[in-house]
């Protein structure tokens, strides 16, 4: 296979200024990104068509290549293998760090990103809804949080389907700052965690930190705590803005103004958002409407407000 003809890296768009929401994704586009590898990169992908019904996936000519296990492989053959640089010592500990990683940062990641259920209601449901398209958008974000529910049962022994006061997120938090303040340790003032050299362990630390400190969720209790490791900051700000400079993302919300920023709009620009606030309103009662008419119709009102309710989260 030529991977300069027609090779394409299917991600989930990203948010906060990153170029993915997806830390499975994030770290494919590390991939490629560190070792300059040739490659599309097409972000409204449809992830039930990757083959695992989950994104990334690479795909050349007609061959798909789901999850990053899978792309990662193809791009060692193909002569893009991510730790070419390093020693053998340092390919041991890249690997072992790796491991130490994952086994504090993944389930953190899993529970407070899709487990945590005002987190996951308010917050990372939409952000994969608005990313998946129409009709597959209403119960396809739930996989992640059912995904969560096996990780977090297997790594920190309870279920995130039980009552909140049974949730033992402290025992999470504490693992999580633990490896945050081993992770601050072994980068100090280096460049990358392997002296001046990247390496998929740097892929890896990025992908979580990158996420957890960026997201804005109602309870993310690692995120300060990220924040007072000033060199886990420039290193994530670094990788964010001089490797993805062209391909972070963040969406405008535009009838959602901080306090304060009204101020400095434009007339013009008041009769915009006014305007736009208008046309939803027109959208979303003519919808309601019309489906009311057709339910009356068919008789199955009861089935119908249900999805006009799922629906009009997602809109708004």
């Amino acid at each position: 296979m030529e991977m300069t003809l027609g090779a394409t890296l299917h991600v989930y768009k990203g948010e906060w200024g990153l170029p993915s929401i997806d830390f499975e994704c994030l770290r494919a586009l590390c991939l490629l990104r560190f070792t300059r590898c040739p490659m599309d990169v097409q972000t409204s992908s449809n992830p039930l068509r990757s083959g695992a019904g989950k994104l990334p996936y690479l795909q050349i000519g007609n061959q798909k290549y789901p999850g990053y296990r899978q792309i990662k492989r193809v791009l060692d053959l193909e002569g893009y293998p991510i730790d070419a640089h390093l020693s053998t010592k340092q390919k041991h500990l890249s690997s072992a760090y790796a491991n130490w990683v994952f086994t504090n940062l993944h389930a953190y990641y899993h529970y407070f990103l899709y487990g945590e259920p005002h987190n996951f209601d308010s917050t990372t449901r939409g952000l994969y809804a608005k990313r998946t398209p129409f009709p597959f958008n209403f119960y396809y974000p739930s996989s992640y949080q059912r995904e969560a529910c096996d990780v977090v049962q297997v790594m920190a022994g309870f279920d995130v389907n039980d009552k909140m006061d049974k949730h033992e997120g402290d025992y999470l938090v504490v693992n999580a700052k633990k490896c945050v303040n081993l992770l601050s340790r072994k980068l100090g003032r280096k460049v990358w965690f392997f002296g001046d050299t990247y390496s998929e362990f740097d892929a890896i630390v990025y992908s979580y930190l990158a996420i957890i400190f960026k997201i804005t969720l109602p309870n993310n209790p690692l995120q300060n705590h990220i924040k007072g490791c000033q060199n886990l900051v420039n290193f994530i700000n670094r990788i964010t803005k001089d490797i993805f400079r062209d391909e972070g993302y963040s969406s405008t919300k535009l009838t959602k103004t901080p306090s304060g920023a009204g101020e400095s709009l434009t007339q013009s620009e008041h009769k915009f958002l006014e305007s736009e606030f208008n046309t939803k309103v027109i959208a979303g009662v003519g919808a309601v409407l019309a489906m009311g008419a057709f339910a009356a119709w068919r008789g199955i009102y009861n089935q119908l407000w249900f999805k006009v309710f799922i629906w009009l989260q997602t809109v708004w």
